[in-house]
């Protein structure tokens, strides 16, 4: 009989309570997953060799900092590999649909999760948000172009932000300039871009006067700053949630990485990153 893989998990006490007792659970499902062996004794090679569980993640581009940061704990507690696709939200729905290997999708618009689960794609009991965001003007260090509110982008000859189509940034522009006016007069300036990584690139490199994306895209960086912040109330709230995908074999792992970004640790990070926590339940 071909011998199961058997993956041990250490949970170390970084760890949230949830996402501890998560992988606990994972590690005795894994555990006992192994059939029995051959009447013959293994070699020692067989006995001792032991290959990290995969999980693979598609991410909103926006997340990528922290998930880098934080993503070597939980390799580390659950000895699994992570890999992530970054992109934006619209496009990783996309993929998924055309039927992307994927475990876990972390969303930035709880909308593209609903879709997914909608269609059967992804478990929405199993679903959570994890974080929220901002929108705001970003400019180029310096801003050149002098722009500090919504009235001074009519002065700005070109501006970026996400493709609304499928980049959540973007549908939160046209969202708040429709809110308050400005989207007709102001549309035909907007150059868009992929996703948020690219909409800062194009910021960052003066290729236009500003742009409009999360708080988050700033952090960190000394080529583009914050211009002005989008009052709470304009738009509905930001947030980003995540699910495990219906298809995927490691349902409990990509469960446990949900919790895991619950986690008091994670969620400073997101804090520290521009983001804007969870509350604590």
């Amino acid at each position: 009989m071909k011998r199961m893989l058997r993956v041990p998990l250490k949970v170390t006490a970084g760890l949230a309570r949830g996402a501890a007792s998560g992988l606990v659970a994972l590690a005795l499902a894994l555990g006992g997953a192994g059939c029995a062996p051959a009447a013959s004794a293994p070699s020692p090679e067989a006995s001792t060799t032991t290959e990290p569980v995969a999980l693979t993640i598609s991410a909103a581009s926006s997340l990528k900092k922290v998930l880098t940061e934080q993503t070597p704990a939980f390799e580390s507690a659950s000895g699994a590999k992570v890999t992530f696709n970054y992109g934006a939200s619209g496009q990783l729905v996309k993929q998924i649909e055309g039927g992307a290997p994927v475990d876990l999708f972390l969303s930035a618009s709880p909308s593209a999760v609903t879709t997914l689960a909608a269609e059967g794609l992804a478990s929405g009991e199993a679903s959570a948000t994890f974080a929220g965001n901002t929108l705001v003007v970003l400019v180029p260090k310096g801003n050149p172009a002098g722009i500090h509110g919504p009235g001074d982008l009519k002065k700005a000859e070109r501006l970026a932000t996400g493709d609304p189509a499928v980049a959540p940034h973007g549908q939160k522009a046209v969202e708040w300039l429709t809110a308050i006016g400005l989207w007709d007069s102001l549309s035909s300036k907007f150059v868009y871009a992929a996703n948020a990584a690219q909409t800062d690139d194009y910021i960052a490199r003066g290729e236009v006067d500003a742009g409009i994306g999360f708080a988050s895209d700033a952090t960190g960086r000394d080529d583009i700053e914050i211009a002005y912040k989008v009052p709470d109330g304009t738009i509905k709230p930001i947030k980003y949630a995540g699910a495990p995908i219906s298809a995927s074999t490691q349902q409990e792992l990509a469960k446990a990485y949900l919790e895991f970004l619950l986690s008091p640790d994670v969620q400073r990070a997101f804090s520290e990153a521009g983001f804007t926590a969870v509350p604590a339940k």
